[in-house]
């Protein structure tokens, strides 16, 4: 009776296994940012890899999605004039993103094409690199500076993608994702003491960008 007991909870494990499929997904990504964001950093380039978990012949699933983002250090598209100096100073920024998020997808199948629809959310951390030109050689202002934020993602994402084989798929995706406040951009006011000289740092603001990712998925 005890090995016919443990030969059911086998048969019953493999049989929840078998009812569960996964994929997992990895390729280069480019990233735009829109709005305020795209003043002070270019496009950027990163990685990112995803895993899926949906039960056979179910269109919603589960997906599990981390990336990496660099945006390039480089002078902003646009001079600012912070009060109450009247110099136009260009403010160079750079950032880098790491992100883990979570939430449901929709995928549709048509013969060996597939179409997909995922909304993610999950935490950030942003890390911002500037510094300041246009306000003489003073090393203070021209030193790079780095700050760091701890922040929450909201993203959405459509998907196009092509069986190359049983298990095997090419996917492309576009998402648009929103970030709570971090650190960039420049403050209104770059203020100077007599002693400690000038002190001047990035506002915390909204971010959004798109990207755009080719990534190949292993699993059915």
């Amino acid at each position: 009776m005890y090995r016919s007991a443990v030969m059911l909870a086998l048969v019953t494990a493999s049989g929840t296994v078998a009812a569960q499929t996964m994929s997992v997904s990895a390729g280069p990504l480019m990233a735009a940012p829109t709005g305020a964001l795209r003043h002070y950093v270019a496009a950027g380039w990163g990685g990112v890899g995803s895993l899926t978990w949906r039960k056979p012949e179910r269109r919603f699933g589960l997906r599990f999605e981390a990336s990496y983002i660099a945006f390039p250090f480089g002078p902003a598209d646009h001079l600012d004039h912070p009060a109450p100096s009247f110099a136009a100073v260009t403010a160079n920024s750079g950032s880098t993103r790491l992100t883990l998020l979570a939430g449901p997808e929709l995928a549709i199948r048509f013969g060996a094409a597939r179409a997909s629809l995922h909304a993610l959310a999950g935490p950030v951390g942003a890390f911002t690199v500037m510094s300041l030109d246009g306000l003489g050689t003073d090393e203070r202002y021209s030193q790079r500076k780095r700050y760091s934020d701890l922040a929450a993602q909201a993203q959405a994402g459509l998907g196009v993608g092509v069986s190359l084989g049983r298990s095997v798929a090419v996917d492309f995706l576009a998402t648009y994702g929103v970030l709570t406040p971090t650190s960039y951009g420049l403050r209104d006011e770059i203020k100077v003491g007599v002693i400690s000289g000038p002190y001047w740092g990035p506002e915390r603001h909204w971010s959004q960008f798109a990207s755009y990712r080719l990534q190949i998925a292993i699993g059915t």
